[in-house]
């Protein structure tokens, strides 16, 4: 099998278990995890402390980058004319997948540790969260949700620079 085949289907696969969980998140786990209340914060603490979701999620991401990266390099080469010419949408949606990697990792990475060491402490009290323990979970569970928002645009503007 030659490598840019090899490549692109390392690259469509890995892309499609992240566009498609990332949807699945916005679409359907967000907004029962927030019509749920309490019982929507336990499910996002073990889908986040009990699960490998967060490294799968991100590892999904890194393959995706790194396939697609090493493709365009093997079949166009990092010539700036090329780039910045007949295959400038290419370049804009390679961009755009990019920044849904950063946007993911920073938005949702750093919120996930976060709320599962926050986890952590709620369950060693032995006592229900604190006012201020929920406002802190909400607050990453906000920061989570709109990583997901935007990460889920940056996929959609990368997906049309790829089939455009």
């Amino acid at each position: 099998m030659d490598l840019t085949v090899l490549l692109r289907l390392i690259h469509i696969s890995a892309a499609i278990f992240w566009v498609g969980t990332t949807f699945f998140m916005l679409f359907f786990l967000e907004p029962v995890i927030e019509h749920t209340g309490q019982a929507g914060n336990q499910v996002m603490q073990v889908l986040a402390s009990n699960t490998r979701f967060p490294q799968v999620i991100a590892l999904s991401g890194i393959i995706t980058v790194l396939a697609g990266l090493a493709m365009y390099w093997r079949v166009y080469g990092f010539d700036i004319t090329t780039m910045f010419g007949s295959r400038f949408p290419l370049t804009l949606g390679a961009l755009a997948g990019f920044l849904a990697f950063f946007t993911g990792s920073y938005f949702q990475g750093r919120s996930v540790k976060q709320l599962v060491a926050l986890g952590a402490t709620i369950a060693t009290q032995n006592s229900p969260p604190t006012p201020e323990q929920m406002a802190q979970m909400q607050q990453h569970q906000a920061r989570i949700a709109l990583g997901t928002r935007i990460t889920a645009v940056l996929m959609v503007l990368a997906v049309i620079g790829m089939v455009v």
